[in-house]
C-alpha cells in the first residue's frame, strides 16, 4: 500500500503515514482514537506531533533552548503514545530532559512543586534565568496537562490509559 497523499510506502498496520502524517483508511478504533487525541492537542500549537516513528504518535516540545556567551541549557518535553487496540488501551510515557554544559545562567531563579505516584509526576515548574545580555531561559510548565488531555482523549472513545515508565514500553 501507499500513501494517497505523498505516495510514501506504507507500513501494514499503520493508521498514518509516516512521511506526511495523513491518515489511512482501515483500523477505526486505532485511527479514532489516535484523531481524538490529536484534536484534545490542537489549542497547544508549541507541541509537536510526530506520527508512526518508533510509536504510534510522538509529542515533543522544546521548553527552553538558551545559549549565552558562557553557557547552553536546554530542556525538551516528550511523550510516546502506543495505542494497542487488541488490547483497547493505550500506552502512555513521557519524560522532560535537561542537558547543559558551561556555566549557568548570572542569576536563575527555578521554582518546582511536584508529586509523584510512582507512575505519574504531577506538579508545575517554571524558571527565569538571565546573562550577560539579559533574560535566556524564561519558561512554565505543568507536568500533567499533555498527560491528562491525551488521557480524558483516551477515555472518552472507550478505551483503557495507562501509563509506562520505560520508553520502550510505550515503542514499536
Amino acid at each position: 500500500m501507499f500513501c494517497n497523499q505523498c505516495g510514501h510506502p506504507l507500513d501494514s498496520g499503520s493508521s498514518f503515514c509516516s512521511q506526511c502524517g495523513a491518515r489511512i483508511p482501515g483500523n477505526t478504533g486505532k485511527e479514532d482514537v489516535l484523531q481524538a487525541v490529536a484534536a484534545a492537542l490542537v489549542p497547544y500549537p508549541q507541541l509537536v506531533l510526530t506520527w508512526g516513528q518508533n510509536t504510534d504518535l510522538e509529542i515533543a516540545n522544546v521548553l527552553a533552548d538558551a545559549d549565552w556567551q558562557v553557557g547552553r541549557k536546554k530542556i525538551e518535553y516528550s511523550a510516546r503514545l502506543l495505542v494497542r487496540p487488541e488490547e483497547r488501551n493505550v500506552i502512555f510515557w513521557e519524560m522532560i530532559k535537561e542537558t547543559g554544559m558551561g556555566m549557568g545562567a548570572l542569576f536563575s531563579f527555578k521554582k518546582e512543586t511536584y508529586r509523584s505516584d510512582g507512575h505519574t509526576r504531577s506538579g508545575t515548574v517554571s524558571e527565569i534565568g538571565y546573562g550577560m545580555n539579559g533574560k535566556v531561559i524564561d519558561y512554565d510548565w505543568d507536568y500533567g496537562q499533555v498527560r491528562n488531555l491525551v488521557e480524558n482523549a483516551v477515555r472518552s472513545r472507550g478505551w483503557q490509559f495507562k501509563t509506562a515508565l520505560l520508553k520502550g514500553k510505550a515503542s514499536y
